[in-house]
């Protein structure tokens, strides 16, 4: 067997190399173009073989037609100098016609009785590129709903402030938020919080159109920035208003998931630009100003900023931070007011909740309870009410009286929509060592705004607890008959609106009737709250009421009946 030439032993490891580099086009071209050599990864970027290649010209190969007398003579000096050029970006020319984005590397190799050969070494940037792309793309969008983010909306703002001012036009942002969408997340998971937001964003998206167009900028939170609007202020928030409303009710219908409705409801805040100076950031704030002040108030969905706002706003942060350690330091006390049958008995009490201040004073419910909830102090708070209730009950066993008596406990949606609700709720039982059956619980309607599966089953639970359950405001929410029939409720509460009502043969006076009807044929209790005057007790007796509460037979009273 002849020996092997060093030399040849040296080629035969580089072309080895070469021709195992898959990752890097290498070819080899004389001085004329013609190609000598062409490893496997060339194949793979240009879509020539080996045998396609070799003889071929370079110009003709991989070469852009624009591009070939530059390559020409860059060929023509590399080979003059006997250097390559600097290395850099090209766009080169695939088998197909398409273009090849390539970053490429040159060198002139020279050896002792040979020609020079020029090799050139590419390595493809396509799948760079895409990887560039798809980052530019994480950049501006949201992954889950393929929505512009915030930086991408904060552009988007800037233009709209330079284009709207030129032509003297309005614009609008709205902040939309989902009511408890971080109870969907707790209790059905995040696949199906997923689900929720990526058929809000659909159904935002149908009813905008561009110019305008929808971000989402938050967990559960969107904007959606409208332009152009009428020339007058006042046009432009009537326009934004009945767009917000539109958007509502798109989101109001319930979104499938695992094949079961589910109920949104949500909140949006409004500010109207194009004549002043603010920027995208402050537009941000006093949206986000607006939709704060929604979420405050039970009344509408819907607010525009003002700046008597900010007040507010502030006023809500100073209590929001009072209220991580208002339990601490005891601020809290319950008050009760009784409740009565027909004979005026009292047949049991409503435990209020009331927070005394060291500063701010007496802080009324419906202003810290909404708060409580969206800080989620709630949980703590909501336990130590139940908690208190329970040592109440305790102390009346001990003195075996007041058998006959029930405490009545007034639970948050978000305390109830929390998974482990029941488990918290029999733990403070099992502590306390209280009867259930002197415990009922008043739930609102907005609990309806919620997978309804398990909100029957949290019922259930605390029904197999031996505790009793309410249905608070009867009336004024979100409850149907279909979903009313399948909740394991004990009582019904008609809403004080409807009593105040009753006076002038109003509407209020059907619905207590039409309520207590159905009471009586669900084999409901009911009661009516906010009974004021003696007509009036005496009318919802007439109707057949059973239980009433209100000024007229007590107001609350820190004090209850001990032994």
């Amino acid at each position: 067997m002849p020996a092997v030439k060093p030399k040849q032993l040296s080629e035969a490891r580089f072309r080895k190399l070469f021709d195992e580099t898959h990752a890097m086009s290498i070819q080899g071209y004389r001085s004329d173009g013609t190609v000598v050599y062409w490893n496997a990864a060339s194949e793979k970027i240009y879509g020539y073989s080996p045998a396609e290649a070799l003889g071929k010209n370079l110009l003709d190969l991989i070469i852009p037609s624009e591009m070939r007398e530059e390559v020409r003579s860059a060929v023509d000096w590399m080979f003059a100098n006997k250097t390559g050029i600097p290395s850099g970006r090209l766009n080169l020319k695939h088998k197909n016609g398409s273009s090849v984005p390539v970053y490429s590397s040159h060198t002139v190799v020279e050896l002792p009785g040979e020609e020079p050969i020029m090799f050139c070494m590419d390595a493809d940037m396509r799948a760079l590129d895409l990887a560039e792309a798809e980052v530019q793309k994480l950049s501006y969008f949201d992954v889950l709903t393929g929505l512009p983010n915030r930086r991408l909306l904060l552009d988007h703002l800037q233009g709209a402030l330079q284009g709207l001012r030129l032509e003297h036009q309005y614009g609008a942002l709205l902040l939309l938020d989902i009511d408890n969408f971080h109870g969907i997340n707790d209790t059905l998971g995040y696949d199906a919080g997923d689900q929720v937001l990526v058929a809000c964003a659909r159904r935002l998206q149908h009813h905008i159109s561009e110019p305008s167009i929808v971000a989402r900028i938050a967990a559960d939170e969107f904007v959606v920035l409208l332009q152009p609007l009428e020339h007058s202020i006042g046009a432009a928030a009537t326009e934004a208003e009945l767009a917000a409303q539109r958007l509502l009710q798109a989101l109001r219908r319930p979104v499938a998931i695992d094949q079961q409705p589910h109920n949104l409801q949500a909140k949006i805040g409004i500010t109207v630009f194009g004549n002043r100076s603010e920027d995208q950031h402050e537009l941000l704030r006093q949206v986000d100003i607006a939709l704060k002040h929604a979420k405050s108030r039970e009344e509408t969905a819907i607010a525009f900023f003002d700046r008597s706002m900010e007040a507010n706003i502030q006023r809500r942060i100073k209590l929001s931070q009072a209220l991580s350690t208002a339990l601490e330091k005891e601020q809290f006390f319950l008050e009760f007011q009784p409740q009565v049958d027909v004979q005026q008995h009292v047949v049991g009490y409503e435990a209020l909740l009331r927070w005394r201040h060291p500063v701010l004073g007496l802080i009324p419910p419906d202003e810290f309870i909404p708060i409580a909830e969206s800080n989620h102090s709630i949980h703590a708070i909501g336990d130590w009410v139940f908690e208190q209730c329970c040592w109440q009950i305790v102390r009346w066993q001990k003195a075996n009286c007041y058998h006959h008596l029930r405490l009545s406990i007034n639970v948050s949606a978000v305390q109830f929509r929390r998974d482990d609700y029941v488990k918290r709720t029999q733990s403070i039982l099992q502590r306390a060592g209280a009867d259930p059956a002197q415990l009922r619980l008043e739930l609102t309607e907005s609990l309806m705004a919620g997978n309804i599966d398990f909100i029957v089953e949290q019922m259930q639970a605390l029904k197999d607890l031996g505790l009793s359950l309410s249905l608070d405001d009867f009336g004024t929410g979100y409850a149907s008959l279909a979903y009313l029939t399948r909740f394991p409720l004990d009582e019904l509460k008609i809403d004080r609106a409807f009593v105040t009502d009753l006076a002038d043969d109003g509407k209020g006076a059907l619905l207590a009737a039409t309520i207590i009807g159905l009471g009586r044929n669900m084999n409901l209790t009911v009661i009516a709250e906010g009974v004021e005057t003696i007509e009036q007790f005496g009318r919802l007796r007439d109707m057949g009421c059973e239980v009433f509460q209100g000024y007229w037979f007590g107001k609350p009273s820190p004090h209850l009946p001990e032994a």
